[in-house]
């Protein structure tokens, strides 16, 4: 009966079916009729149907979407329905899908998975990736730190998301958030730092990082013509600890 059905209303039924039944339905019918059903379907519908499906329907209803036709589904789903799908996926296709988007975007489509799925995406992903991951997720740690202590924050405009200026006390600070690959924190953090906050009237200038800093930042950091200080901070670091290097910038 479906195979005579118009596209149109056999997607409603699907749509209305529960999942794992759709799923069953939709596979039980001739692959061009399945391309047109899919290709006549959003992804809301498409993403409840490859959560819904065990391993073996899973992998054929991927077969009927390619990478791009996936990740245009994707982009329109809520942050969580996403993280849903992708941690459903198995992992050569969750990890071309996961090296399409930014890394701020992965590091928040990864929080939104379970442990487990998280830990086996995080497992395929490409090194230099993983470094950049680490990077974003340091910077979210040290924020969400920063906004537990009395500051009001606020991101510089039109930079890529490692300065913000901080309100303490009725002063304004600059803020940058430095993480470092390996190794120490070098004198060209500090110089790029100076140079973010040139013209932004700051009282004083903290470097959060992961690192401690090189000979050569201690020493720029004392030539600064405001004060200005380095805080190596972990993410299980007490947040007390940002705040009072506030509190002596604000002197």
């Amino acid at each position: 009966m479906l195979g005579r059905m118009p596209t149109d209303h056999v997607v409603a039924m699907l749509n209305a079916s529960p999942p794992h039944r759709a799923v069953g339905a939709l596979l039980s019918m001739p692959k061009d009729r399945i391309d047109r059903l899919l290709a006549a379907m959003d992804g809301r519908l498409i993403a409840r149907l490859l959560v819904a499906a065990d391993q073996g329907r899973r992998a054929v209803l991927l077969n009927h979407l390619d990478d791009t036709r996936l990740a245009a589904e994707l982009a329109l789903l809520p942050l969580v329905e996403a993280a849903g799908v992708l941690a459903a996926l198995p992992s050569d296709r969750a990890s071309a899908q996961l090296n399409r988007v930014s890394s701020e975007h992965l590091a928040m489509l990864l929080d939104a998975m379970p442990s487990p799925q998280r830990q086996r995406l995080v497992g395929v992903l490409d090194p230099l990736r993983l470094a950049d991951l680490r990077r974003v997720t340091y910077e979210k740690a040290v924020v969400e730190s920063l906004r537990r202590t009395s500051a009001r924050l606020q991101w510089v405009p039109d930079e890529l998301g490692t300065n913000l200026f901080a309100r303490v006390f009725h002063r304004v600070f600059g803020i940058s958030l430095c993480y470092v690959h390996s190794g120490t924190l070098q004198s060209q953090a500090v110089s790029d730092a100076r140079d973010a906050f040139a013209a932004g009237r700051v009282h004083g200038l903290l470097l959060v990082s992961n690192a401690p800093p090189s000979a050569a930042a201690d020493e720029l950091l004392a030539d600064q013509r405001i004060p200005a200080l380095v805080v190596t901070w972990a993410p299980d670091g007490n947040d007390g600890v940002l705040g009072r290097a506030l509190v002596r910038l604000a002197g």
